[in-house]
């Protein structure tokens, strides 16, 4: 396992960077996936990079499901953690969104939640460990781990309502083409602990790029609603710091 002491703080990403992936799920064209990293905006009193995660299905999949979610984590380029989350999701056209702050001093999250169709709020507060992310941080957080194989990389996760430990085992080099282009790659199987739809029937096989960026490359995903399967279809590079 990595000594969390080596890891390295610098990301591998920066405000401008845009990744865009192309979705299909139960063996469907579904929609598209978009992850971009915002300029530097004041976040509680924290510069932070906005990390916004969306996703929508396409006409023809929203007669079985239909989604349409924005999610954003806030990331602290200085200390390599976020510092809160906000979820806006669209699904079956019931709308509900919350709003998570990450007090890593004091070990508390506290979250606001609201279903529009209802008007039903609730505040409620969680306790975390220091360093805990939520699931979009832990992604860009494993971007900046070494992922040599034969290692494992573990890191605390906040779902909103409990933490989970995400391990990364880390398995070998190999060759993956997707629509961006033909990469060397790292594959890995990430252990999640969502229940629910989104309760993993098995591992998340993740292809990073085996270069500094570490691209999530292609991601394969067996939920209890089914098969998912998102492969990067264009990557625009961030700023230079």
């Amino acid at each position: 396992m990595s000594d969390p002491e080596e890891k390295s703080k610098v990301a591998p990403f920066t405000p401008g960077e845009e990744l865009v992936y192309d979705v299909t799920a139960l063996g469907m064209t579904a929609g598209k996936a978009r992850i971009s990293v915002g300029s530097s905006t004041d976040r509680d009193g924290v510069p932070a990079w906005p990390l916004v995660v969306q996703a929508r299905t396409d006409s023809v999949f929203d007669a079985i499901y239909s989604v349409k979610d924005r999610f954003v984590s806030w990331w602290d380029p200085a200390t390599g953690r976020v510092v809160g989350n906000e979820f806006y999701a669209d699904e079956r056209g019931k709308r509900r969104r919350s709003k998570s702050r990450l007090d890593h001093d004091t070990g508390k999250a506290e979250v606001t939640r609201v279903k529009e169709w209802s008007g039903e709020k609730s505040v409620r507060s969680y306790e975390i460990p220091a360093g805990a992310y939520d699931i979009a941080g832990a992604m860009m957080a494993l971007r900046s781990r070494p992922l040599k194989p034969g290692t494992v990389e573990e890191v605390d996760v906040f779902d909103g309502s409990k933490v989970f430990r995400l391990r990364c085992i880390v398995e070998r080099r190999e060759q993956v083409k997707v629509g961006a282009g033909t990469f060397d790659a790292i594959l890995t199987r990430v252990q999640l602990g969502f229940e629910g739809n989104f309760e993993s029937k098995r591992d998340l096989k993740t292809w990073f790029s085996a270069d500094e960026r570490h691209l999530p490359l292609r991601l394969e995903a067996e939920f209890v609603l089914g098969s998912v399967v998102a492969e990067l279809a264009s990557a625009r590079k961030g700023v230079a710091l």
